[in-house]
């Protein structure tokens, strides 16, 4: 099996500019505004100069018989370049772009490139894509991009440099990097093209709201070799969680191919309703048996806050009768399957929830129960018993006295968010209230991050949260203190520890987690 590659993000240089609106000349450019706010947030760090800002991301791709090439997409923040009325009157940006590609001190391919930007009648900035594609043999390089405003009385350029690695086609099964693409379109007679397409490099692994469409391009290598040509085998794409690795949804496809030398991959996902969080594109190539033979993965962050809707009278016309939620008859058992849904529920859900925890509706139950879950998975009944299974689990790890393990404050942290990668229990320390602080590597879009529970009450096994520095929880700066309130006072609104050992020791749990 060949390891598991994930891709090399692109690179900035220059200026920050948050709008991005692309259209095609000899330069390649977008029909639809979009903002990309990584753009800006990483560039606003650097010094802000006339500079022409400059996003850069490399491809290298195989042609078996010939040799490889690397495709140099660039990114021309159009809010950086000057714009000024060419000989036709339109507002016009004009770059020029110098690309060097050098081994060991020897030019080994070059390219200067006089890049116009959208023609327009107002000011509107607009950022460029451009493309270079040079034919390399395998080895190491350095690359080099020089630019000029062209329109600009500032002499300054833009200078990028990094290095470049371009490899040789493996012998076996080979999976390329993974491009993003704001579109794929068919291309056009004497266009450059890949097996006649045309990728818009997307040039960010960041997906805002306002991109409805997550597009990519890939190649497969000697499939013909390793199967034989012309023979069968299963090529799937998907989208995963980057936490679990599982599929989300319906976000899988399953093509059966046939081997040849190099096989296009070229997909689409609707991803509107797709919530905001972390994934991974995912392209792996099977036998007939289904065992995984290669495997090229890409991370993408989606920043998309879904508020799921719920149609009433939609609901009312859904025939349950061949569902799992049809098949509850126990009008308690239902009752108590919805509230254990309520950690993991929106705020409208929660209300829903609530709603029927009081009247018990039997119809209206089973209604929301289906729809709950269907909004949630393509395979709604396997969504629930996987977390039907949780529940299970954090209720015997959980529960205490008169509530259930889901009605728990960690019961409620560990279905929302998912087991802790560390839990520190100190249910015995001497100067402390009992305590436990859990601590995840990646929670969605965050990483780092803690939850502190306490027993106030000194008897029950019912902990509740009393700090976290997760987004949305409860954050008490005298979280220390308070856990060492049984030896020490809180003074008022003081939020230093308390100058103890024992806090020290607690505070180097919560800083340190083993």
């Amino acid at each position: 099996m060949l390891p598991v590659r994930p891709a090399i993000g692109p690179h900035y240089a220059g200026n920050g500019s948050q709008g991005a609106l692309y259209d095609r000349n000899f330069v390649l450019m977008s029909k639809s505004m979009r903002f990309f706010s990584l753009f800006a947030t990483t560039l606003l760090s650097l010094s802000l100069t006339a500079q022409v800002g400059l996003v850069v991301e490399t491809k290298v791709y195989q042609r078996p018989g010939v040799g490889p090439y690397v495709d140099v997409n660039m990114a021309l923040l159009g809010g950086t370049a000057v714009m000024k009325p060419n000989e036709r009157g339109f507002n016009q940006a004009r770059v020029e772009v110098i690309t060097i590609v050098e081994q060991e001190g020897t030019i080994k391919a070059f390219s200067k490139t006089l890049v116009l930007g959208q023609e327009r009648t107002d000011s509107l900035a607009t950022d460029i894509i451009h493309q270079e594609a040079f034919d390399l043999a395998p080895g190491a390089y350095t690359l080099a991009i020089e630019l000029r405003d062209q329109n600009s009385t500032d002499t300054t350029a833009t200078r990028f440099n990094k290095p470049l690695a371009v490899g040789e086609l493996p012998a076996g099964l080979d999976i390329s990097e993974i491009l993003l693409a704001e579109r794929i379109e068919k291309a056009d007679n004497g266009e450059r093209s890949k097996y006649g397409y045309a990728p818009v490099p997307l040039l960010t692994d960041y997906l805002p709201s306002s991109i409805g469409s997550l597009e990519f391009y890939a190649e497969v290598y000697n499939s013909d070799r390793y199967f034989g040509t012309d023979s069968a085998y299963l090529l799937t794409y998907q989208l995963e969680s980057f936490e679990k690795r599982t599929v989300v949804g319906a976000f899988k496809r399953n093509i059966r191919s046939k081997g040849r030398p190099v096989e296009p991959v070229i997909a689409a996902f609707d991803i509107g309703s797709l919530p905001s969080g972390n994934y991974v594109v995912a392209i792996e190539v099977r036998d007939r048996t289904g065992i995984l033979l290669a495997r090229r993965e890409q991370m993408v962050q989606r920043n998309n806050p879904v508020s799921f809707a719920y149609d009433m009278q939609a609901m009312q016309k859904m025939d349950l009768s061949h569902t799992f939620a049809g098949a509850f008859n126990d009008r308690d058992s239902l009752a108590q399957h919805i509230h254990s849904m309520r950690p993991i529920a929106d705020p409208l859900e929660r209300k829903i929830i609530d709603d029927r925890w009081k009247d018990r509706d039997m119809d209206q139950m089973r209604r929301f129960f289906y729809s709950f879950w269907a909004n949630r998975s393509a395979d709604p009944e396997k969504a629930w018993l996987e977390y039907r299974a949780q529940v299970i689990k954090v209720n015997k790890l959980f529960g205490c006295r008169n509530k259930q393990g889901y009605e728990t404050d960690r019961g409620y942290v560990y279905l929302k968010y998912g087991a802790p990668n560390t839990m520190m229990d100190r249910f015995n320390e001497m100067g402390t209230i009992p305590y436990s602080i859990w601590h995840y590597y990646r929670v969605g879009p965050y990483s780092d991050r803690r939850f502190v529970f306490y027993l106030p009450d000194l008897v029950t096994n019912c902990f509740d949260m009393l700090h976290s520095d997760m987004p949305g929880e409860v954050q008490n700066p005298q979280w220390n203190q308070i856990l060492h309130s049984r030896t020490t006072p809180v003074m008022g609104v003081q939020t230093k520890d308390p100058n103890t050992i024992e806090s020290d020791r607690v505070r180097d749990f919560y800083n340190n987690p083993r």
